[in-house]
């Protein structure tokens, strides 16, 4: 909870999904830390806690290195449990949890929205060597700590195929293993390649490069912006997956300047974005296997 190394520079606001969306400053990084730094508590901001998607935009541009995101999680346990339903959540408890380690992590958003991309994902974790058979039916617990009604926890784990699920395990992230065996993919130009903003966000040194090197390679639009950062729909978020943002608006705003009519990217939740609300031919990497 370091908010009080907040100067209030307003870099964060610059790429925050919530202050697009909004245009409301107090619901960015820098008007939650400002209101904390003048003794406001989570219950004083309740509107300003669940605006947030923890996209990690502000942590990777913060030049103070404020852990806006922890901050957000803190103020979030603080309301659990019965703020969570009042936000939107659902309105009922958080899943059971059945975190266990395994070759193959699908996540729920693949099992149960996307379930005709699971077998070019088990073919392409396949061709690597990995067994591909999926974890037990059930939620691994990372919405549920996004909603404050839990801690993060880490469990080894072999490939997980959805960004969101890396909250809670440590393993290879598909969409990273995708970008070192490109050559194994159809990815024929011109398309626009939506790259997984919580990983590049979170840890940009480690993969930017990954996402950087497909740019370059094959000449593709992204939604990384200028400052090394992936700017977000909000989909991949708690409140975008309850369809609590505007994520169509968030869509148009990233291809408002794109021509190329072939989507393609390696987040579950954001295919589902685009191939929803973009008009264009939206693909997960995996089928685009060669």
């Amino acid at each position: 909870m370091n908010y009080g190394d907040c100067i209030g520079c307003g870099l964060c606001m610059i790429g925050c999904p919530a202050y697009e969306e909004a245009g409301y400053e107090p619901h960015t990084a820098k008007g939650r830390n400002r209101a904390l730094q003048a003794g406001l508590g989570a219950r004083d901001m309740e509107e300003s806690v669940w605006a947030c998607t923890l996209c990690g935009y502000c942590d990777a541009v913060c030049p103070k290195h404020v852990r806006n995101v922890e901050i957000v999680l803190h103020l979030r346990r603080e309301l659990a449990p019965g703020t969570a339903a009042r936000a939107g959540w659902g309105g009922v408890s958080p899943p059971p949890r059945t975190l266990g380690g395994g070759p193959l992590i699908l996540g729920c958003t693949l099992r149960t929205r996307a379930p005709e991309l699971v077998p070019s994902i088990r073919r392409f974790v396949q061709s690597l060597g990995y067994p591909a058979d999926p974890e037990a039916e059930g939620c691994c617990g990372s919405l549920e700590a996004e909603a404050g009604c839990a801690p993060r926890t880490r469990v080894k784990a072999g490939v997980v195929a959805d960004p969101v699920c890396l909250e809670q395990y440590d393993a290879e992230f598909l969409g990273a293993l995708a970008m070192r065996h490109l050559d194994r993919f159809d990815l024929r130009g011109p398309f626009y390649y939506v790259v997984p903003h919580r990983l590049v966000n979170g840890d940009p040194d480690r993969f930017y490069p990954l996402y950087d090197a497909l740019r370059r390679r094959f000449g593709c639009e992204t939604n990384l912006d200028l400052n090394r950062l992936a700017r977000s729909t909000s989909m991949g978020s708690l409140q975008g997956l309850e369809g609590r943002r505007d994520v169509k608006s968030a869509v148009d705003r990233l291809l408002k300047h794109s021509k190329a009519d072939r989507i393609i990217t390696c987040s579950p939740a954001e295919y589902l974005a685009f191939k929803a609300h973009s008009g264009r031919e939206t693909l997960y990497i995996t089928e685009c296997l060669t």
